[in-house]
């Protein structure tokens, strides 16, 4: 089994890559801590591997993807120290499947050459990623495997936390799934302003990235609150609640030591 490690600004995600094709067999997480040390989460992650009865020392190797650069190396040591394996991190210089037609490919997020390099992989192209995070980004994929770049833009979560603390009659609220379109009180106004107004981006940028390519356009969404904001889009979407870590899997099988 691969040890398979992605450091978000909100969360870190751990999973395991089993078998011959790399599957899936578990997911956990922890929040994410750039204060902590080495130490603090080989500490963590012994915890919840041991709850989940999974044994790091009989890992075959490790693969890190992290949009932290403070956290890269903590968290690399800390898998080094649970498994003994030095771990393989992702950048755009991998073998992905994937080249970048972008201005400076170094600097693109390590989240979305993943999520990219399994959009290319599972899924028709052209295609488009949308990972709804801390921040949702926009990842567009030509029918010939090459990274056009993208968009980036605030994630719902983090929009409405700006709102809230910016303004004194928006109370804070946990986003949910709509009922109506039209908000009848402050709290779903703030709700559906949101899923709707994520979804409306979603459906008009996936419009007009179609027509400037001049094919019709794959769109995979991934993250907590695709479903949330899939029923809110009026194009298909596919989700894939598993793209990110789908793509470590394609990376560490294409660059494995």
């Amino acid at each position: 089994m691969v040890l398979a490690v992605d450091i978000g600004n909100s969360n870190i995600c751990i999973g395991g890559l089993a078998g011959a094709d790399y599957r899936i067999v578990f997911t956990t997480r922890m929040v994410t801590r750039p204060r902590c040390t080495e130490d603090e989460y080989a500490a963590e992650m012994k915890f919840l591997l041991r709850r989940l009865e999974v044994d790091p020392t009989a890992c075959d190797g490790v693969i890190v993807c992290s949009v932290v650069p403070r956290l890269t190396g903590v968290l690399a040591g800390a898998c080094k120290r649970l498994t003994g394996k030095d771990a393989l991190i992702v950048n755009y210089a991998l073998d992905t499947g994937l080249t970048f037609k972008v201005d400076e490919p170094a600097k693109v997020g390590r989240d979305r050459i993943a999520d990219a390099a399994a959009a290319a992989a599972h899924y028709s192209l052209p295609c488009m990623t949308v990972d709804l995070g801390t921040a949702t980004t926009y990842n567009v994929i030509s029918e010939n495997c090459a990274f056009l770049g993208g968009f980036i833009v605030p994630g719902v979560q983090t929009s409405l936390r700006a709102i809230s603390a910016g303004t004194a009659q928006l109370p804070p609220i946990a986003p949910e799934p709509p009922e109506h379109l039209i908000g009848a009180n402050t709290v779903a106004a703030l709700n559906n302003g949101a899923m709707f107004g994520t979804a409306a981006m979603l459906d008009g940028l996936a419009d007009r990235v179609e027509t400037e390519l001049g094919k019709p356009l794959t769109v995979v969404a991934t993250g907590g609150l695709a479903p949330y904001i899939m029923p809110c889009c009026k194009r298909k979407i596919i989700y894939d609640a598993d793209l990110l870590f789908k793509g470590l899997a394609l990376i560490w099988e294409r660059n494995k030591p």
